[in-house]
Order: structure tokens, then sequence, then C-alpha cells
């Protein structure tokens, strides 16, 4: 019986002996907190910036005629390209034709005048006056036809530079003022993209700098030159437009076309840039942060500059290459015992 009791005291020996070992403290348990940490990173300043951007000719002329009347030929389509000088359009010229040659035939009454007299004033039997008038008419004639001329010009609506033609907007048939637009000339020799840039940004922006630009309907990356930065935000989105030039001597990048831009800027801006979860707030609304030195939590007042790269940028007294916690810091406090996990 003896013998029963003693194996059955081994056994429960046996057994406190494996819960000891089961219920051995964990790092938590032990007074060390499990924490997770990475190393900061150096800011060096450059900045990847991404827009979406729109094509946009970079000069586009309002063309209309310097006359009122129906427009009878249109010689040019949307898409065409054109050259200077090259005739567009015609309005009736019939009024104007008549003009021009009442005012020819009253050049040369006025011609026919001056040449009668002309005689009688070089022997002197023309009073002063008579001989005024005749030069007044002949020269008050040969304005009048240069206006008929003129007028004449005026019906018919010339390129005065070369493009591409990028509207009509009028038909033939239709009655035109001289404020009516025709046409719309387009200079795309180059092309401009517009892109919008937050008021947080458009400081980065310096003009000659460059820009890689994807043109997807095309299938082509380009380099552009940034030409216009806006001093004018819009009044709804709170952007500035920003314009990169690019040359398009092909003629293939299209007005309104879609784009992306992708672009380095230069911060003046300097520090470390950790993850949004490393920050932490006191009683009094000061940013902190912990770092891991020899096993402990230790924790730095920092100030928060700007959020980059989904990363905030930092500055405070943080040493080289140190381990900043990310996450159980919720339960520490300066100089509690930490274990790093990941």
């Amino acid at each position: 019986m003896n013998r029963i009791n003693h194996l059955a005291l081994a056994v429960i020996l046996v057994l406190a002996s494996c819960t000891h070992k089961e219920n051995k403290p964990t790092a938590e348990n032990s007074g060390a907190f499990n924490v997770q940490a990475e190393q900061p990173i150096n800011y060096n300043g450059l900045i990847q910036l991404g827009y979406s951007g729109v094509v946009e000719a970079q000069k586009t002329t309002a063309l209309s005629f310097a006359t009122m009347g129906t427009i009878t030929e249109i010689f040019v389509d949307e898409g065409q390209a054109v050259t200077k000088g090259q005739l567009l359009a015609k309005v009736d010229a019939s009024n104007a034709q008549n003009a021009y040659q009442i005012a020819a035939a009253k050049l040369q009454q006025a011609e026919d005048a001056y040449h009668r007299l002309k005689p009688m004033k070089e022997n002197g039997t023309l009073p002063e006056i008579k001989w005024v008038e005749a030069e007044t008419g002949v020269s008050q004639a040969k304005s009048a036809v240069a206006i008929a001329k003129k007028n004449i010009s005026d019906c018919n609506l010339y390129a005065p530079v070369s493009g591409v033609i990028g509207k009509r907007n009028v038909q033939a048939g239709m009655n035109v003022v001289p404020t009516t637009t025709v046409l719309e000339l387009l200079n795309i020799q180059s092309v401009y993209v517009k892109i919008p840039v937050s008021e947080n940004e458009i400081s980065l922006f310096k003009k000659g700098e460059t820009a890689q630009i994807t043109i997807n309907a095309i299938d082509k990356t380009v380099t552009g030159t940034i030409k216009e930065i806006g001093v004018t935000a819009d009044i709804l989105s709170h952007t500035y437009p920003v314009k990169i030039e690019v040359q398009n001597t092909t003629g293939d990048i299209k007005p309104g076309m879609i784009c992306s831009v992708q672009t380095v800027a230069q911060d003046k801006r300097s520090g470390l840039l950790v993850s949004n979860k490393a920050l932490q707030k006191d009683v009094n609304g000061s940013q902190f942060i912990y770092v891991e030195e020899n096993g402990k939590a230790v924790k730095i007042a920092v100030q928060t500059i700007a959020l980059i790269d989904n990363k905030m940028l930092i500055q405070g007294e943080v040493p080289q290459n140190a381990n900043i916690i990310t996450s159980g810091q919720q339960k520490l406090s300066n100089g509690t015992p930490v274990k790093i996990i990941n």
C-alpha cells in the first residue's frame, strides 16, 4: 500500500513540474513588453510627385471676319494643318465689289478733272482754290478706292500663322459679324500639359525644371519643361495650374489627351521620415516617440513637419539608426523594459 502511495506522489510531482514549465512567464510577464520597431529614413529633400494632367495647345487663336456678311465658302476642316496666309473661308463680297466700282469711278472722274485743269494751272489762268479742290478730289478718291479694296479683302479669312484647325464653329450660309469666332487655329508644334498642384506643393515647383510625361492614348513617354506656374488658386479645388511644355514636332500629341506626370522636387526641409504609428501625444498635446535603447523605452520629444510619401517628417534629438517603436507603445513610459519582436 505504501508502494502505491509513493507511486501516486511521484506522478503528482511530475505533473506539477510540467505545469510549472507550461506557465513560464512571457516577455511581458517577466517585466519586458513586446513591441514592434522600425528605423527612420533620413530625408534628403527629394520628393517624387505624381499628377494627372491634360494636354493643351500652346496657343489658340480665335479667327473671325473683319466684316459682317453671309459665309459662302469654308475651305478647311477640323484637324487640318494650314500654313500662314492660306485662305480659310469667304463671305459674300458683292456689296464690297459694288462699293469698289463706285469708288473707282469717282477716282477716274477726279483724275480727269485734275488733268484738264493742270494746263491752266501751269499758265497761271486757274485760281489757286480751284487747283486745291482738284488735288483734294484726287486724294479723297484714292483713299475711297483703298478702303473699298480693303473691304473686299476683309471678305476673305486667311491664316495669320501656320497651325492646325481646332474647331469650326460655322457653316456656309450663316451670317456672321466681326465678333463671331469662325475657326480656332491651334499651335501644336509644342504643347502644354496642364496639371493642378495643391497649395502645399506649389512652392516645390521651379521654372525650367523637367518632368516625365506618359500619354497612354499614344503609348508615349516624353520629357517636358515647366514653363508657367500659376499664382491664383482655383476657387473650388484650391489648386494652382502648372503648365509643362512638350515638343510635338510630329503632331501626334493632341489637345485634350489625358496623361500622367512624374517629377522630382527639391525640398529645403530636413529631418527623419517615420511611420505615423510611432507618433504619440502627451497630456499637454506635445508630440513624442519612443525609441528602444539597451532594452528600454526612451521617450523623445519631436516636432512634425509634413506628411511625405505616407510617412511623417519629424525633427528632434533622435539618435542615428534608432529603433523607433511603432506598436505596443500604449503601455510604455520612459524607462520601461521592452523587447523588439519583429
